[in-house]
């Protein structure tokens, strides 16, 4: 059997495979849709703030809160969020942590209604201590970074 000079080149469908992967791994924006931060915008009545907060002075922490989301792509569910030195306006912090932590919000209150601007990726943005009394009854819950909050 003689094979046509077409045959020949053309590529055999496991290389076009690895092609395609190597050309998808390497492009700009072309993480998996699994791997992809998760940012929302979203505005939520603060439901749940367990335990009375610590004091900002003693170290640099994060205290997980849980809302009803009120508005936005979350609309009418249950979330849990992790807020930065919460007894700080969110303006006032000008640390480390200031290019992950913004608003207008000067307090947090039981009851109050926020717009929240949220991350799901809260491993990778704190790396330090995290207040989550949720913790022993609710493991499943994705906890969010919240980058922004201000009044409702």
């Amino acid at each position: 059997m003689v094979k046509s000079a077409a045959m020949r080149t053309r590529p055999a469908p496991i290389l076009l495979w690895a092609m395609l992967s190597l050309a998808l791994a390497i492009l700009p924006g072309s993480a998996r849709s699994d791997e992809a931060p998760v940012i929302s915008i979203v505005t939520a009545k603060l439901v749940e703030i367990p335990t009375k907060l610590p004091p900002d002075d003693l170290y640099d922490y994060a205290y997980v809160m849980r809302y009803e989301v009120i508005g936005g792509p979350l609309d009418k569910t249950s979330i849990l969020v992790a807020h930065y030195k919460p007894l700080m306006p969110r303006s006032k912090i000008k640390d480390k942590m200031k290019d992950f932590v913004g608003g207008k919000l000067r307090s947090f209150t039981q009851g109050d209604v926020h717009k929240l601007k949220l991350s799901s990726e809260l491993k990778k943005i704190w790396k330090g201590p995290l207040i989550d009394e949720f913790a022993a009854t609710d493991r499943k819950s994705i906890r969010y970074w919240c980058l922004e909050a201000d009044p409702g």
